[in-house]
């Protein structure tokens, strides 16, 4: 009779820990699509951009992005992602650009902005945009800190 219990109970146990094993695994994540990168904490969406004057005159690629916190805690834009912009593999200059020609504001001034986990906001990313026959800037993400990074690939041709 022992000897059954001792069966039985190990068929519990069996069960149980299939059950707690079940419920732990993740699902599957689908890839993101080209103009939506998840990191670790944040997905930024890409909304297209424009090309712009920068204080020195040159032309600017300004690159529209919705931002949203998905971590623990409040954080801006620019302290939440790192990102580096190229044309022809060559690191493009961040650009000085203003909203408004009456104001000193900068198109990137919503990248200071705190927002708690949950909430997305807009912002704006500026790059001196060099001469070139390369009609593609490449703009890559990665998370303060973090090792996952995104991509997204910028067609200059549909400004013009």
């Amino acid at each position: 009779m022992k000897q059954h219990k001792r069966w039985l109970y190990l068929l519990l146990a069996g069960g149980i820990l299939l059950e707690v094993s079940a419920c732990t695994q993740k699902e599957p994540v689908a890839p993101s699509a080209p103009d939506h990168i998840i990191l670790e904490d944040y997905e930024i969406r890409y909304k297209g951009f424009t090309v712009m004057q920068d204080i020195n005159e040159n032309p600017a690629l300004v690159i529209n992005l919705d931002f949203t916190n998905n971590g623990k805690e409040a954080t801006s834009y620019l302290w939440a992602v790192s990102e580096k912009a190229f044309r022809d593999g060559i690191g493009l200059e961040v650009a000085t650009v203003f909203s408004d020609p009456d104001s000193y504001d900068t198109v990137t001034k919503a990248q200071l902005t705190e927002i708690v986990p949950g909430k997305t906001i807009e912002v704006k990313s500026a790059y001196v945009l060099p001469d070139s026959d390369t009609e593609t800037v490449e703009v890559e993400f990665s998370q303060n800190p973090g090792k996952k990074k995104g991509k997204l690939s910028i067609d200059l041709t549909e400004a013009w």
